[in-house]
């Protein structure tokens, strides 16, 4: 019985996990949408030093997917506009600074 190359190539690609290299848990997503809703609230109230200092911890600790970057950036663009359309007011800058501090935190645990 003789064994092909490609018989030999699907069983040790079979025998690798199920979850691609650098798969990301629903918890450390949602780390990155937290940071991305929070964003939208720092644009919005002129809070640019919050906004690069997220932008830097997630560039300094997240693989590097473009998915992961489109999900800070479309939670970013969500609570930007709800921020318009509710009326909503902007928080205290210590307590943002607080939020934004406690949000960095999690990430860096989730990564």
């Amino acid at each position: 019985m003789r064994i092909s190359y490609i018989t030999v190539l699907v069983t040790a690609l079979a025998a690798l996990p199920s979850a691609p290299v650098g798969a990301v848990s629903e918890a450390q997503f949602e780390t990155i949408r937290s940071l991305g809703v929070l964003n939208g609230v720092a644009l919005h109230c002129q809070y640019l030093d919050e906004t690069r200092r997220m932008k830097a911890a997630l560039v300094e600790t997240l693989p590097k997917r473009r998915e992961l970057g489109l999900a800070f950036d479309e939670m970013t663009n969500e609570s930007f506009i709800k921020f318009i359309e509710e009326g909503l007011t902007c928080p205290d800058s210590a307590k943002f600074t607080d939020q934004v501090d406690s949000a960095i935190k999690k990430k860096k645990k989730a990564f």
